[in-house]
Formats: C-alpha cells, structure tokens, sequence
C-alpha cells in the first residue's frame, strides 16, 4: 500500500499518522517524547527505530513530514536523515510552528499566535511566503507566554517584599499554592529548576486577575498587548491586513481573562484582523504538508 506520513514530534509525546493519496487515514500511532535535547541519542534513535518499524510494516511510504522544534540542532538533524535513509524513507523536516500553522488554518493564508510555556507567532501570505515573530526563548523573549505570566508575578511579589511595590494579591497566592514566603524561598524557587516551573505559576496570575487585582490586571494587559505586537509585526510583514488570527497554545485553550483581553485588543487596535479556534492540530498539519511535498 502506498501512503504518506506526519509527524508531530512533541516534547511529552511524538504522535505518528499515515495516509493515502487521498488523505484516508490508513494508520496512525504515538511514541515517547521527541525532544533529542532531553532524551539523548540513544533514546531519540530508538524512537526513530520504533517509527521506521512501523512505516515499514505499514507499506510504501512516499514520505515522511515531520514538524518538530529544535530543527536547528546539526547533530539531531544528521542522525535523523541518517535513520530515515537506512529505512529509505524520503524525509523532510519542518518546524513545529509551520506544522501548528498549517493545521491550525487549514493551510489557507494567514496568522497563527501560540501562547503556552513559550510564544511565537507565524503567518502565510496568500503566495506562500511565510514570516515568522517571537519565538525567542524564554531569556530574550517569550512575551505572553506561561513563562512570562509567572515570571511577571515573581516580580510583583519581589516589589511588594522589598516595600516599593504595591499590594498585591499575587503575594498571597505564591505564598498559599507555593509556599514561598521569603527570599531564600523565592530565589529557589526562581532559580532551582527549568522555566516549566515558572510558567506554572500563570495560572495564579489569572487567578487574582480574575478577582480584580490591579497587579495582576496589569500583568495580563501588558502581556496581551506584547503578544498584538508579535501578530500585528507578521500581519504587516506578509501585507495582510485582513487576516484570519488562529489562537493556539496553553494559554487559549480556555475562555481566560487573558484571552478575552488579547481578543478585545485585537478588535481594538486592528478591527480587520479575526481571532479565530484553529481549524485542526498540528499533526493534521504534518499530513497535510507531507502530501503536498510528496504526493
């Protein structure tokens, strides 16, 4: 049998679907993380090993698209093309944006905003030209993102310690969820683990946001309006001043504060661009690459 395959090579789970010219799924399967980063390489050529094994077992796979982040790292790449050639598996390698993009917008032009631990935003002119906004990391950038929230409410709480920032709710709340009630805990907490750990703590951000807190509201509305700035740069790149804004990422899932505030702003500062629920996920969007690069 004759198919195509999508990847959506994901930090917790890599997700596997096939399909025929036509685009009837024929098989689809999910794997451990793909994050070569976190696992090594032993680990990252066993999960290449266990997915060749089942494209191999499935039929004649014309090609393999997989979108994944970290694609800029030569050695994960080399060892990739490496495992796919041993299985003589035509590959080709996308970004886990472009994938979250073609899914979300069905492969029509516009926006894609992703909003979860990180941010970056992406869009498609109506010739196909892509360009791309944020995305930074959480150090230099990741505005709107978990990481920002959380660590934006550290910060407040840091203010309010040290006597010249207002009272906030916030203080409360790290101190209740989190037990951080000093400085030594704070600066452990801050500094112990990965930026996960930081962005957690978004949650307590809409929390106060959504009892009124000032802090808290500024918190949101600043980050809302960095998070404008990402999408509104792509719109002006790509000259599409009338675009669909696909809202994707943690941080959308649920109808938040901080979404009806990013909504809000948008209407406000660009009334032709429209917040839209992405059409589909990710690894539809994988597959629908795959065929249009090799079908």
């Amino acid at each position: 049998m004759v198919f195509f395959a999508g990847v959506d090579g994901g930090g917790t789970k890599t997700r596997l679907r096939c399909v025929t010219r036509e685009g009837k799924v024929v098989r689809e399967e999910v794997f451990d993380s793909f994050n070569y980063n976190s696992i090594g390489e032993a680990s990252f050529r066993a999960l290449l090993s266990k997915m060749t094994a089942v494209l191999c077992q499935t039929g004649d796979c014309k090609g393999l698209l997989i979108g994944c982040a970290g694609i800029s790292n030569r050695e994960m790449m080399r060892i990739l093309h490496e495992e796919m050639e041993k299985a003589a598996i035509p590959l080709a390698v996308r970004t886990d944006g472009a994938i979250a993009l073609e899914g979300a917008l069905d492969g029509a032009p516009g926006i894609a905003l992703i909003a979860g631990t990180g941010s970056i935003c992406l869009g498609k002119a109506r010739d196909g030209h892509e360009e791309r906004s944020g995305g930074w990391g959480h150090l230099i950038g990741d505005e709107g993102s978990g990481y920002a929230l959380g660590r934006d409410a550290l910060i407040a709480v840091t203010k309010e310690m040290d006597g010249y920032g207002p009272a906030t709710m916030l203080t409360q709340l790290v101190a209740d969820k989190e037990k951080l009630t000093d400085r030594s805990a704070l600066i452990s907490y801050a500094y112990g683990g990965d930026k996960s750990r930081i962005a957690a703590l978004s949650v307590l951000t809409q929390e106060a946001a959504e009892k009124g807190d000032d802090v808290a509201l500024a918190i949101l509305t600043a980050n809302a309006r960095a998070l404008c700035a990402t999408a509104f740069s792509v719109a002006d790149k790509l000259e599409l001043q009338e675009a669909d804004l696909a809202l994707l990422g943690g941080l959308f899932e649920h109808d938040t504060l901080f979404r009806r505030e990013l909504i809000r702003l948008t209407k406000e500062l660009r009334p032709k661009m429209r917040c839209m629920e992405p059409l589909h996920d990710a690894l539809y969007g994988a597959v629908s690459l795959s065929l249009r690069t090799f079908a």
